[in-house]
């Protein structure tokens, strides 16, 4: 006959081994942190992304404008090249940044230079301005979330081996935005000073920011 306290012996030493394994799944971290990860780096990349593209294309008229062609033809190059998704996507940040940031060295001491427009290139300079607000809006939202990203990413050594690109670029955006800040406002001051159409909405949204 199988007595009562036969039966609660196993059942007890089931439910030890169910409780241990439980506290013990508790200790271990969860693989929760590469969805983490994940979307960080979703957060970061689609901003990034789509305000350096708009920063790079205002650069690129505002070059046209200033009859800088050679520097034009790079940025288009370089705007063909972030925007084409089969390029790797570590690629194409650190080509956006690096372009875009060379690029705005450029445009500061150009516009810092009064120089007079043709027709045609205050149609050019019209063009970037919609861009430039836009890029620029957009950027202001990357600072916390490149911060995020790069917190995420020393938490989790194997995603720094796989993640270089970024890392050479994240602790870099606050400056590389308070850059662009600097840049658009002479952008939009020197579309005022050289009468360029729509420099009055954009002084207005400027001064919305």
């Amino acid at each position: 006959m199988i007595t009562y306290k036969k039966l609660t012996l196993p059942i007890l030493f089931f439910l030890l081994i169910s409780f241990s394994a439980n506290a013990l799944e508790l200790k271990i971290p969860k693989l929760g942190k590469k969805g983490d990860l994940k979307g960080a780096k979703l957060n970061f990349t689609k901003i990034f992304f789509e305000s350096s593209i708009n920063y790079l294309e205002a650069q690129y008229h505002l070059f046209n404008a200033l009859e800088m062609n050679d520097e034009a033809n790079k940025t288009k190059k370089s705007i063909d090249f972030v925007k084409d998704k089969k390029n790797k996507e570590g690629k194409r940040l650190t080509n956006a940044f690096t372009t875009s940031s060379e690029n705005s060295t450029a445009i500061e001491g150009a516009l810092i230079k009064e120089k007079s427009l043709s027709a045609e290139g205050k149609v050019h300079y019209a063009k970037s301005l919609p861009y430039a607000i836009k890029g620029l809006i957009l950027m202001i939202e990357l600072p916390p979330e490149a911060n995020q990203l790069l917190q995420t990413i020393k938490a989790d050594p194997t995603a720094a081996l796989s993640m270089a690109d970024f890392i050479k670029v994240l602790p870099e955006i606050p400056g590389y935005v308070s850059s662009a800040q600097k840049v658009v406002t002479l952008i939009v001051t020197g579309a005022k000073s050289r009468e360029v159409e729509g420099a009055d909405d954009a002084t207005k949204a400027l001064g919305e920011l």
